[in-house]
């Protein structure tokens, strides 16, 4: 009996140290990407994008390289995951009232009116039956916060309708009709999104009839 424990404990702990490994080995998502440095330097390779911390490491060339937000312009990736492109852009954002620094932005529409996403994680307490040590019981879930950009102003989206539609107002019958046509709620950000895209649609024609004007003349 003292020898098939033994065996046990030892299968036991041959499974912990493969299970330390591979969590010693897991550096995150590497995906294939590209990297614009604000001296001109364009890198691609395998990405990871540390939210957490907000670095942006790539492997290429045999080196590992790391930056953040101060030296890049921009940056790509293809997620595996989700299945599609993914585009960030660095910009100076007011941490506080007194304070200004350059962050990562998920780029989620681009047109006349942009539509950018800040992400980040935070922590929230667990479903959990303990009362007696709540803070022990935390999860880190990632949290987004939105922002419209239009003629170099932007703004947090706090509701759409007041914030992102009032900026719409140059095609709002056409906007107003979309809406209405497809009955969307705009609770969602796949209708958010649809709706953006058909007023960037509607910018885009406006200003190619411009041009075609102005060349005539």
């Amino acid at each position: 009996m003292r020898c098939i424990a033994t065996k046990y404990l030892y299968v036991f702990i041959l499974l912990l140290s493969s299970f330390a490994a591979k969590a010693a080995n897991d550096d995150g998502l590497w995906c294939n990407g590209r990297i614009e440095l604000d001296n001109g330097e364009l890198l691609e390779g395998e990405i990871n994008y540390d939210l957490k911390f907000e670095v942006i490491q790539i492997r290429t060339n045999g080196m590992l390289r790391a930056f953040t937000a101060e030296n890049v312009v921009h940056f790509s990736l293809f997620d595996p995951v989700k299945y599609r492109q993914r585009d960030y852009v660095s910009l100076e954002y007011e941490v506080s009232e007194a304070y200004k620094r350059k962050t990562f932005f998920e780029v989620v529409a681009d047109g006349n009116l942009t539509v950018l996403r800040k992400s980040r994680y935070v922590r929230r307490p667990r479903i959990t039956e303990d009362n007696r040590a709540p803070h022990i019981y935390l999860n880190n879930v990632c949290r987004h916060s939105y922002f419209v950009v239009k003629d170099q102003k932007w703004t947090e989206i706090d509701n759409f309708k007041t914030t992102v539609l009032s900026w719409m107002d140059d095609f709002e019958q056409e906007i107003d009709q979309y809406i209405s046509q497809h009955r969307l709620k705009l609770k969602n950000l796949t209708d958010r999104m649809r709706v953006v895209s058909v007023y960037n649609q509607l910018s885009d024609s406006r200003k190619l009839v411009n041009q075609q004007a102005e060349l005539r003349h």
